[in-house]
């Protein structure tokens, strides 16, 4: 996943449920949903089954974390002598932004951006989260609502971990790293996406497509958002005029530094410094 999906990312959960023996004999051991809807993010404990899930089919097996979004077709068919028992947590989601200092919102219809629908984990620290998750769910305690979306949060950065892990030696990613640990070290200077390209030895146009798909930020974008952290730190902590402090987080315009300064936090720099 993504850090501007994960920094937007607003679940509410409906109902976090568990499929064992006991439901696959009342169901027959085939469910069927002509058209699902909501969202749907599992973890198999055991058990074997098969996941029909548009149009392709996809066995299931302990370890395995899959999900369904709405509107589409699901069926899922397991045996009596191995039924398929997975927990699962069903939620609407949106992803939320700020600007100018206003909360501005998506309703969502897609998928977590897990690599696939169907993705096999098997890591402990994921079934604890999800039985987690189901006990608090099944307590209804007193913030039990808010438990549960804090334990969700939790998986979705666990699995966001994982995935992260999964490609951390591939070039590409490596390239993305040393991209990143560049611009952290100088975005005070006038940087630009050539330069950055050239730094870890890509072409501009792919280096931005593999940021884009790895940070979920393009290189400008986050070189941007680096220098208005710095300046939010220089605000809080001296009493650098503000132009000064444009400069000193790299930008050649101070008039610049404010406008976006403040559609990024709905105030002026001044302001800020005041707040």
């Amino acid at each position: 996943m993504n850090y501007e999906f994960l920094i937007g990312f607003t679940p509410r959960i409906l109902d976090v449920v568990e499929r064992n023996a006991a439901y696959w004999r009342e169901f027959r051991y085939d469910l069927i949903r002509d058209h699902t809807r909501l969202h749907t993010f599992s973890y198999v404990l055991g058990g074997e089954g098969v996941l029909e899930l548009e149009g392709e089919k996809h066995t299931l097996r302990a370890g395995d974390l899959f999900q369904v979004r709405p509107g589409t077709f699901m069926r899922i068919t397991t045996t009596p002598e191995q039924p398929v028992c997975f927990i699962s947590f069903q939620f609407h989601y949106r992803i939320t932004h700020w600007e100018n200092g206003e909360m501005l919102q998506t309703v969502c219809g897609d998928r977590l951006p897990v690599s696939g629908n169907y993705a096999p984990i098997g890591q402990m620290a994921i079934e604890e989260g999800f039985r987690n998750g189901l006990q608090i769910w099944e307590s209804k305690e007193d913030g039990y609502e808010w438990r549960v979306k804090l334990e969700f949060l939790n998986v979705i950065q666990k699995v966001n971990e994982l995935t992260n892990m999964e490609h951390e030696e591939t070039p590409t990613v490596i390239a993305v790293q040393k991209a990143t640990a560049y611009i952290k070290k100088h975005f005070q200077q006038p940087i630009s996406r050539e330069i950055v390209a050239e730094h870890v030895s890509l072409s501009p146009g792919y280096l931005s497509i593999a940021f884009k798909k790895y940070i979920g930020l393009g290189i400008v974008a986050y070189i941007v958002k680096m220098r208005l952290d710095h300046a939010k730190y220089l605000l809080k902590s001296s009493k650098l005029p503000i132009r000064d402090v444009s400069d000193a987080c790299g930008f050649t315009d101070s008039f610049y530094f404010t406008r976006v300064f403040k559609k990024e936090t709905g105030m002026s720099p001044r302001d800020y410094r005041n707040s």
